[in-house]
């Protein structure tokens, strides 16, 4: 979670605004650039890139030359939330850099659309597959994937596991940066810093804010399929080690898990299978453990809710949040998407979470 406001602040009243900085290459090309309309969105269901930020400009700042502010030749958006409640206390909350993809003029003005820095590695392929080399760890093969793209960062508490030389990647890195945190029980989030971070999933239910209606922070949280659709019920995870010296022959291991409790169970519900290849294993029990993982996982996570609060900045992909409804109904699950305005002082931020049970 960002640092900002307390949760009892945002119940006291809170304006809130952006400053938007350009940079390109590491110098800064403008700062506050007079934006409205600035949203920020996170979602990984719909894109490789799962953080995109939108604003508008005048029509005055229409790009002209390649390295005008607004152009796409590596140009930078930094967003900054900007807060202030009733007594004049100011709170800057930095959300992250973020990369010129797309902008278009009508009347209105200059459209800007910008995604987080994983974008880098979307539109730089490797030339080839790949396997690690020697004593490859997780932080160093992320840094060998990145192509020091962007700065690696691992979290607290995050392990620098070995990485097994059979491993193998395909040349798409941002799928192989996935790959590889999802084979560590891992996840992945740009941070403020510029950063690629590597982040613990969290699977304890201890809240680090807590919206209810009583405060005015919860506007409403109407139920919502779970999200990725329906639920598994079977779980196939397998993984492949070229046997030294034996012709290309291939040793391999699958491990299996099923959970066909009603409703799940297969004569009424069907069979939903999700397929992993872990890359990364070494043995069997390595499978093992991988196919342990997404089965807590996804039983973690049976329903969904979609969250409408007031806007709040500290809020990132992966952290845990609570609610209490109008009927006094108690929620808690990890934030898998979010839609923050930062300009409209009227508008409701989304927060979708994956209900996790005591």
């Amino acid at each position: 979670m960002r640092p900002g406001p307390t949760t009892d602040d945002l119940a006291a009243g809170m304006a809130i605004g952006a400053r938007i900085d350009i940079i390109r290459g590491g110098r800064v090309l403008t700062a506050g650039v007079p934006a409205t309309d600035v949203k920020l969105e996170w979602s990984a269901s719909s894109r490789a890139v799962p953080a995109q930020v939108t604003y508008k400009a005048p029509l005055s700042w229409t790009p002209v030359a390649p390295l005008d502010a607004l152009n796409n030749y590596g140009q930078r958006s930094l967003v900054t939330a900007l807060m202030e409640d009733r007594t004049g206390r100011r709170w800057e909350i930095p959300l992250g850099h973020y990369l010129h993809t797309t902008w278009s003029v009508d009347s209105a003005g200059v459209q800007v659309t910008a995604t987080d820095l994983l974008q880098l590695l979307e539109q730089n392929p490797a030339p080839w597959p790949s396997s690690p080399p020697a004593g490859a760890t997780t932080d160093t093969e992320l840094r060998r994937l990145a192509e020091d793209a962007l700065p690696i960062v691992l979290d607290d508490g995050v392990p620098n596991l070995p990485v097994p030389r059979t491993t193998q990647w395909g040349t798409s890195r941002t799928e192989a940066v996935a790959k590889l945190a999802a084979s560590q029980g891992l996840g992945l989030r740009c941070g403020a810093d510029g950063g690629l971070h590597a982040y613990r999933i969290r699977t304890r239910v201890r809240p680090d804010a807590v919206y209810t209606h009583a405060s005015g922070l919860l506007l409403d949280a109407p139920r919502a399929p779970r999200s990725g659709g329906r639920r598994p019920n079977r779980w196939y995870v397998t993984g492949t080690k070229q046997v030294t010296g034996q012709g290309g022959q291939e040793e391999r291991w699958t491990a299996t898990r099923r959970s066909t409790a009603p409703p799940y169970e297969p004569g009424g519900y069907g069979w939903v299978t999700r397929h992993e290849e872990f890359s990364a294993a070494s043995s069997q029990h390595a499978v093992e453990q991988a196919a342990d993982t997404y089965l807590a996982q996804d039983l973690a996570a049976t329903q969904s809710r979609s969250l409408s609060v007031v806007p709040d900045p500290r809020i990132e992909v992966g952290d845990v949040v609570g609610a209490v409804t109008a009927d006094g109904e108690r929620l808690a699950g990890r934030v898998t998407a979010y839609s923050l305005p930062l300009s409209d002082p009227g508008a409701d931020m989304r927060i979708d979470i994956d209900l996790m049970e005591e």
